[in-house]
């Protein structure tokens, strides 16, 4: 099962007790999943991927509605995974259209699928019951292996700004973006990713995210350092051959006892210790590093010049 689909498992066994709350949650189903079926008698059905969201879409709405329902099951071409479609009519049919925000009538006209019923607002929790249901219909989060992204999917603008709305309430920097006749709400930021589902209640997904990116940035910490290390290293073994050969030339032409003695000092330890760092070398000397890389810089110098004078 991909993660998005463990969070999804993990958010439909949240127990709701509250009528306002399980509206909410259905609400935020409806306007990501759900669609409207206009034909004598008006009816809601809803499409997902997932038998277990199916289910759950079931109980919530036969839990406070009479409603008879039905879930039909779609093989798809070219699809891996079979489409389940949850269909809800009866007595109460029109009431959860209403109640869901499937329907509403304004001065405007009728509107269908649009506009977020106020419970939503109600308080906290119907907000992260909404966010939940939008989630549950209409999310997907990309496994924290691979990136940090979250989406909520859903048809029409007011939706995705009203999604936008509350988690900016919440604290997030949610941003909407226009795809496929679709709009989608996104996170891309790790902290938020993770914030968010700890929000909705998929805790165990939230702290399993969580886990997955402190071991990918200790691993790319790790490798950033032995990259660092590695370049360093390469910098010295460069510098060191450079600085050796620079001596020899100066050897074929005079000897080292001839240069001033603090020159002859440095091109010992240097022939004497070619792995050294100039660290290293500046502590067997005694000196300070600036003052031992500025010897071994007038060495490579003077080996220019003898070289010049032939």
């Amino acid at each position: 099962m991909s993660f998005a689909g463990d969070c999804r498992e993990e958010l439909i066994r949240i127990r709701l007790h509250e009528p306002h709350v399980r509206l909410s949650q259905l609400i935020g189903l409806t306007m990501t999943a759900g669609g409207i079926r206009l034909l004598k008698r008006p009816s809601v059905f809803y499409q997902t991927e997932s038998l277990a969201v199916a289910k759950h879409i079931t109980a919530l709405a036969t839990c406070d509605y009479d409603l008879d329902s039905l879930i039909e099951q779609k093989e798809r071409e070219h699809r891996s995974r079979p489409i389940y479609t949850v269909l809800l009519n009866g007595m109460d049919a029109h009431s959860f259209l209403t109640d869901t925000g499937a329907l509403s009538y304004t001065e405007e006209g009728l509107h269908i699928l649009t506009d977020v019923p106020e419970v939503v607002l109600t308080n906290d929790e119907t907000r992260r019951a909404f966010l939940r249901g939008c989630f549950l219909g209409g999310g997907t989060c990309v496994n924290p292996q691979r990136s940090y992204h979250l989406e909520l999917l859903c048809r029409a603008q007011p939706v995705a700004d009203r999604m936008v709305q509350l988690l900016t309430e919440f604290g997030f920097h949610a941003r909407v973006t226009e795809r496929k006749e679709r709009f989608v709400t996104y996170l891309k930021e790790g902290d938020e990713v993770m914030e968010f589902l700890a929000l909705i209640g998929a805790n165990a997904a939230a702290l399993s995210f969580e886990s997955i990116r402190v071991e990918k940035d200790m691993r790319n910490y790790i490798n950033r350092t032995s990259n660092c290390e590695t370049a360093n290293l390469d910098k010295q073994v460069v510098a060191s051959l450079k600085q050796r050969a620079a001596i020899r030339t100066i050897q074929n032409h005079i000897p080292l006892t001839e240069l001033p003695t603090s020159l002859r000092e440095a091109a010992e330890l240097r022939l004497n210790h070619p792995d050294a760092t100039l660290a290293e070398l500046a502590d067997l000397a005694g000196i300070q590093k600036s003052g031992m890389n500025h010897r071994l810089t007038r060495l490579i110098r003077l080996s220019q010049e003898l070289e010049e004078q032939g």
